[in-house]
């Protein structure tokens, strides 16, 4: 583990130091501790204003409306505790110093195959707002490439299940007005076909 560690942080974007409001994130989100937690996603190299908008939805409380998803709804028993703690002024600044941070492949974290699974023929639906192999170029559209298998399983099959009634109630879920809707018929073969080749690109 401690070999693993060092080659993680040998990649990062060097020495820049953290700012304040980033410290807390660090201890999840950060290079030296995504070895050691297997659930939590890497949001190194992401956009940062796909950032944004995701610690946005995690700050706000949600309130039922019943017209349906119109925008990003997210619930996470960690998330929704911690991310009201980062003040509205620093939220730039705490998804611009991860969005500078060198990505990190969820091989390296996790393991994998030594050859990358063959390409899902579901996946190039995806390509069309990910980016080819899952390389975003899009604001607000987060790169799959890379990102850990356990992860983009876990939030397909929130897409999948989640229900109106369940963003009121205690627990995870997540859904979007977009992939809701293209999550809404992946059975639980295709999820696991698709989560298994996103996380054996390289992220760059």
């Amino acid at each position: 583990m401690v070999l693993l560690t060092a080659a993680i942080l040998s990649g990062t974007a060097a020495s820049e130091d953290p700012p304040p409001a980033a410290v807390p994130c660090l201890r999840c989100h950060g290079p030296a501790h995504l070895a050691e937690k297997p659930r939590v996603p890497s949001i190194l190299g992401q956009d940062a204003k796909y950032l944004i908008h995701q610690i946005a939805a995690f700050q706000r409380e949600f309130v039922p409306r019943g017209s349906g998803f119109t925008r990003l709804e997210r619930k996470h028993p960690v998330m929704n505790a911690q991310a009201p703690k980062v003040d509205h002024k620093d939220v730039g600044i705490v998804a611009g110093y991860f969005s500078r941070q060198a990505c990190v492949n969820a091989r390296d974290l996790d393991g994998g195959p030594s050859v990358p699974p063959p390409k899902p023929l579901l996946a190039t639906r995806c390509f069309l707002c990910h980016g080819a192999a899952g390389h975003s170029r899009h604001t607000f559209i987060p790169t799959l490439a890379g990102q850990r298998q356990g992860y983009l399983r876990t939030q397909l099959l929130s897409f999948r299940d989640t229900h109106w009634i369940d963003l009121t109630r205690p627990g995870q879920s997540r859904v979007h007005s977009m992939m809701t809707r293209q999550g809404a018929y992946l059975t639980d073969a295709q999820i696991d076909d698709l989560a298994a080749y996103f996380a054996a690109q390289p992220c760059r």
